[in-house]
């Protein structure tokens, strides 16, 4: 079934319940039942992230190996798709060939450029013929990054050496030169159920304005605390579509990429969770990447992402809560697969309840409004302090970070990017309904 039609199948069958219920339930029963479901959504936010923060202190599971250099290291290609990327696909190159990895092989992939990406990629392609190869992606398999990716892998197993990994990266990337074989050391001592390594994300272009500053305390919080506290809490990492090594016989043996998927990153990780794979994390690998720069352009990406987040919880819900491997990770893989739900929950609580206190409210028998107001202030707290605590974090590992004064100012400007996150998973949630599935390039700003 397409995922317009599973999802309006169900937004429908949930419409019917709802009028079924206002005419056999009295109103008050109905509002009581949303509040206690919102209440309950707030509260495992704050458990989520309350777990998550401790778990970072802990070890990680796993220890890289020593690699060996020349003739016995494993064989990486490096895949990056890119779609008019003329202004930045040279600096990704070019860190790409800088790597300290010598059985290396760059994957530069058109995918229907209409500007001077290709003219870049083949002067690359002369410079380094034995390291890099441009593949033209046709028009029919093209236009999305799973196609173009799909292509390229179909394409190597025809023509090209088998790989022990491939290396997803896209366009808009800088590595450190240790990047590839870091990760490569830590494949190399991972058991066979590991399908990759997710390495971390940081926005290059951090200090540009006020959105670039939110989007990177987003990453760290997102990295640092969500993903390395899940790491290490259940050994189960997230795949995030980009500074990622993976097993490229486990890739095949999962049918590659779905490509009617919009976020074909978490689409894999689910998958991959299901069929008894595990992905791992590690902090130490960085990519900097561009970070959009305004916040229309933040609203157009995230309502993509929240659409294919939405469509993979959609589709894999409940076979991944069965795939996990104790309640405790049941329980935070129920979080990630709703992430994008709770800004509106968390919204719709503190409206709900200010308004019911305000308003002298109406009898309830189970909700307790101000009960539940001072627990939406108390998530939102816990999460302000995950911010504060990602950012110390980071500051201490790499010296990196955003400057205290915007840390401590969050609370001000905490709710326009609720409000956002309020328009871009509503916009998400109609693009599902409707079908539009459809992958919007990311602007560029340098």
């Amino acid at each position: 079934m397409r995922p317009s039609l599973k999802f309006q199948s169900v937004l429908y069958l949930y419409l019917l319940l709802l009028m079924g219920l206002s005419v056999l339930v009295p109103v008050t029963y109905l509002l009581e039942l949303v509040l206690v479901f919102l209440f309950f959504m707030v509260s495992s936010g704050m458990i989520f992230y309350s777990l998550l923060i401790l778990a970072t202190l802990r070890d990680y599971p796993f220890s890289p190996a020593d690699v060996p250099t020349g003739f016995f290291e494993p064989t990486v290609y490096v895949l990056v798709p890119a779609h008019n990327e003329e202004a930045v696909i040279g600096r990704t190159a070019r860190a790409i060939l800088n790597q300290d990895y010598s059985n290396l092989k760059l994957f530069l992939i058109n995918d229907n450029s209409t500007d001077g990406t290709l003219g870049v990629m083949r002067a690359f392609e002369s410079t380094h013929p034995d390291r890099v190869v441009v593949v033209n992606v046709p028009r029919h398999r093209g236009r999305s990054k799973p196609g173009a990716l799909n292509y390229t892998l179909e394409l190597i197993e025809s023509t090209f050496k088998r790989p022990d990994y491939v290396f997803i990266l896209d366009a808009d990337y800088l590595l450190s030169p240790k990047a590839v074989r870091t990760l490569v050391g830590i494949m190399e001592n991972a058991p066979n159920y590991i399908i990759g390594v997710q390495g971390n994300v940081r926005p290059r272009n951090w200090s540009r304005n006020f959105i670039t500053r939110f989007i990177t305390l987003e990453r760290l919080v997102g990295f640092n605390v969500a993903i390395e506290g899940d790491l290490k809490l259940n050994e189960n990492g997230k795949y995030g579509g980009t500074v990622a090594l993976l097993r490229f016989s486990h890739l095949l043996r999962l049918g590659k990429f779905r490509e009617d998927s919009v976020t074909e990153d978490t689409e894999l990780w689910a998958r991959a969770l299901i069929e008894g794979y595990r992905f791992l994390y590690y902090h130490g690998v960085i990519g900097w990447e561009e970070a959009v720069e305004t916040l229309r352009d933040y609203i157009k990406q995230r309502s993509r992402w929240a659409q294919g987040h939405l469509q993979v919880m959609l589709d894999y819900y409940w076979p991944v809560l069965r795939s996990c491997s104790g309640v405790m990770e049941a329980f935070v893989e129920h979080f990630y697969m709703i992430s994008y739900l709770v800004p509106v929950f968390w919204f719709l609580s503190v409206v709900l309840n200010g308004y019911l206190i305000l308003s002298g409210g109406v009898p309830l028998t189970l909700a307790r409004p101000k009960l539940f107001l001072v627990v939406s202030v108390l998530a939102f707290l816990v999460f302000w302090f995950s911010v504060a605590y990602s950012n110390w974090l980071e500051k201490r590992r790499f010296g990196f970070g955003v400057q205290w004064w915007f840390v401590l100012a969050y609370p001000a400007y905490f709710l326009v990017f609720v409000l956002a996150g309020v328009v871009y998973t509503m916009r998400g949630l109609l693009r599902l309904l409707v079908g539009k599935l459809h992958w919007e390039k990311t602007r560029r700003f340098t």
